[in-house]
């Protein structure tokens, strides 16, 4: 096979042809003119996962020496706490993990049911919704701020940071754009140590002040920077990718033929339809991990200081691993073994609440919006980006009520 251009806007609005063919004939596959190396089947990204010795996570780096000069003059380095490598990361997790994981949760259960209701309200009686914007994005952007214990009136601002953070996912950026993320960053960072200096003097019952009030190993409170880059990181990961998981499970359930039946008719399935969209849409398709020593995989030798891709989206099509991998099947054995989360000691610490958050808002809307449908005029493009997996918008159509 030629090569596959990964950064090709068509291969990005439709992946899963480049997947298929590189699981096929290149599953070690190196990106013209980089050290990148990219995995496409189910067994060799979860060797990575499962030899971190060999694999640590690459930290985000700038590209241009502005953009670190940015950082190191008003903000601080991005140094990801809950991307850290063992056995430090088990401990930074072990302070968010209570918060988030499927226990932690169900506490926000009254939150989220209240936030959805809300938000349909809004658009109800009106027989028609643009998903994203009227609800996919702000439901989970609106817990999220909730959780952590920020102000719902800096919402506005708040999402224009998210936007920015993850506008370097979309590929590399000029020099001049890369600066102005980092401003926007530094911004946030700012931001949230106003914030914690604010939950110092008067915590809450939300997740900041419990950092605020945490100790390293029992020794010692967080730092300030330490706390910015874990709220940082759990801001981008609560909002971001459950609005695409709830707009591509919209899209998927109206779709495939006799799905929105079936899932009408038994309610039940919503969970096992949340995991095939996961599984077929995830929301992040792949992240990087750095290579500590030479090694060897399908006789392709990835040298020591090279990067690895591992790509989420591609393994959750594996055949090897999935049955009829690109259909929804209900009634998957191993439905959960997908990787939109990752798997490991690194799995996203946020999946408890964004599964969470993905089954009631289907379960509000099935029962709130009749003959629930597609709209006309919907082009299903999806934003250009090497990494993430986002629907531009979503226009559906119900009966008004």
């Amino acid at each position: 096979m030629g090569d596959v251009d990964l950064f090709d806007p068509a291969t990005q609005q439709d992946w899963y042809p480049a997947y298929d063919a590189l699981r096929d004939d290149q599953p070690v596959y190196r990106i013209p003119g980089s050290n990148i190396y990219v995995l496409t089947r189910y067994d060799d990204v979860m060797w990575v996962l499962r030899h971190q010795d060999l694999f640590p996570t690459a930290g985000a780096t700038a590209r241009h020496e502005r953009t670190r000069q940015v950082y190191r003059d008003r903000g601080w380095d991005r140094m990801m706490p809950l991307s850290v490598n063992p056995p430090e990361h088990r401990w930074y997790r072990a302070l968010v993990d209570p918060h988030f994981n499927g226990a932690g949760a169900e506490r926000w259960q009254p939150e989220i049911e209240a936030v959805i209701d809300d938000l349909i309200d809004g658009f109800a009686p009106d027989g028609y919704v643009e998903l994203v914007e009227q609800f996919a994005m702000p439901l989970p952007l609106r817990l999220i701020t909730h959780i952590l214990g920020l102000p719902a009136d800096d919402i506005p601002q708040l999402k224009e940071w998210s936007a920015a953070w993850v506008l370097p996912f979309s590929g590399p950026l000029p020099e001049d754009q890369e600066v102005w993320v980092a401003e926007q960053v530094v911004e946030f960072q700012t931001y949230l140590q106003h914030h914690i200096d604010q939950k110092r003097q008067a915590p809450g019952a939300d997740v900041l002040s419990a950092l605020v009030a945490a100790r390293w190993h029992d020794e010692r409170p967080l730092t300030d920077p330490e706390i910015i880059s874990m709220v940082d990181h759990l801001f981008i990961g609560g909002n971001e990718t459950t609005t695409f998981a709830i707009t591509s499970a919209l899209w998927l359930l109206l779709r495939e033929e006799g799905l929105y039946p079936r899932i009408m008719a038994d309610r039940s399935l919503i969970p096992a339809f949340v995991e095939e969209v996961l599984r077929l849409e995830s929301p992040t398709q792949g992240l990087y991990r750095a290579v500590a020593a030479d090694v060897e995989r399908h006789g392709v030798t990835i040298p020591a200081g090279s990067i690895v891709h591992i790509r989420y989206g591609a393994a959750n099509r594996d055949e090897r691993m999935f049955a009829c991998p690109h259909e929804v099947d209900l009634d998957r054995a191993n439905a959960k073994r997908h990787m939109a989360f990752s798997l490991g000691e690194h799995s996203c610490p946020g999946s408890g609440l964004s599964r969470l958050e993905q089954r009631l808002a289907l379960a509000a809307l099935l029962e709130r919006l009749p003959d629930l449908r597609l709209a006309e005029g919907n082009d299903f493009a999806h934003e250009p980006g090497f990494v993430l997996r986002a629907l531009t918008e979503l226009h559906l159509e119900f009966t008004p009520g």
